[in-house]
């Protein structure tokens, strides 16, 4: 068997952070655990006001982080913003110790269907309005926000930080020796069509040296004739989409992957906000200053200007997509 080394298992989870976000205040700020869903919790203000839904969809970093960077953030904006873990990384004896049992721990069949029970619970909260629902996602945040939105019309808001328009394969210690096996989402208890990887566990052995844009890149050109029935079916998804991506990502082709979801959906008809930056890499959530993200691709100067545009755009954008119906 291939066995990664702690090393290694660091090197890989910092390459795949979502990013960091905004400090925030925590002031008159009230969290909620969410009922049935380990770990999930809801930000809002502490005021009464009934008040949209902003689900956090983090990416392959997994784990709570996401949640309380943004929730506060986003509840001073005005939601209820509800963090969803749902991936905690078991590398077994290859890694530091699982930090949240209860979460799957490998990044496999990841049921995207769960969101439908979250919205249910988090109606029973009290000032959540979900008949105004967005998701704020990630890198593989944004894998699963876009095939929920795909399949649900009851969300009505979507921001897709460095999207992919595919579903790709999955990943954790069941997978290292049978590469290529499995899917990293699931929907109504089936697998969903995936795209491959070349070379994921060369690269996980690799650590730094791995170049984690040309695995998903060269899987994909070697598997021509998987691209129709792993493309997420965006054009299925009537409402509100932003898209933001960095030409230099060194994560994934997320920029090539925004222009195709535009491409998609206006075949269809269908309207997309898409912020392409050509200098910028992975990082891009939030705001702030040059800071430095590991394997992010672009430099700290140009992630940090392109999140200085894109913010106040995604705001707004909130703001239109959720506000009440007239």
């Amino acid at each position: 068997m291939i066995r990664p080394t702690r090393r290694v298992f660091g090197a890989l989870a910092a390459t795949l952070m979502l990013g960091v976000a905004l400090p925030a205040l925590a002031q008159d700020i009230r969290r909620t655990p969410v009922e049935g869903f380990p770990h999930a919790a809801a930000w809002r203000l502490d005021d009464g006001v009934s008040r949209p839904v902003v689900v956090i969809l983090h990416g392959a970093d997994g784990g709570t982080e996401a949640g309380e960077r943004f929730g506060p953030i986003l509840a001073r904006l005005g939601y209820v913003a509800v963090g969803l873990p749902y991936y905690s990384p078991d590398w077994g004896q290859y890694g530091p110790p699982k930090a949240l049992p209860e979460l799957s721990g490998s990044f496999v069949d990841i049921p995207v269907d769960q969101l439908a029970r979250l919205r249910d619970a988090v109606a029973a909260m009290p000032g959540a309005d979900v008949e105004r629902f967005g998701l704020f996602s990630g890198s593989k945040g944004s894998e699963f926000a876009l095939i929920a939105a795909s399949r649900y019309p009851w969300i009505d808001a979507v921001v897709a930080y460095t999207p992919s328009d595919l579903v790709w394969e999955g990943w954790g210690l069941e997978t290292l020796e049978a590469e290529g096996t499995r899917s990293s989402f699931a929907f109504d208890g089936q697998a969903l069509a995936f795209m491959p990887y070349r070379g994921f566990v060369e690269g996980l052995l690799a650590g730094d040296a791995a170049d984690l844009r040309a695995i998903h890149e060269n899987g994909r050109a070697d598997h021509p004739e998987r691209e129709a029935e792993a493309r997420i079916p965006v054009e299925n998804y009537g409402g509100a989409l932003m898209l933001i991506a960095g030409e230099q990502d060194a994560q994934w082709n997320s920029a090539r992957q925004a222009r195709n979801i535009v491409a998609a959906r206006q075949a269809a008809g269908l309207p997309t906000e898409a912020l392409i930056y050509p200098e910028a890499g992975h990082d891009l959530i939030g705001d702030g200053g040059p800071r430095q993200a590991h394997r992010s691709g672009g430099t700290p100067d140009a992630n940090a200007a392109a999140r200085a545009d894109a913010w106040p755009r995604v705001t707004a954008f909130l703001a239109r997509a959720l506000r009440p119906a007239p």
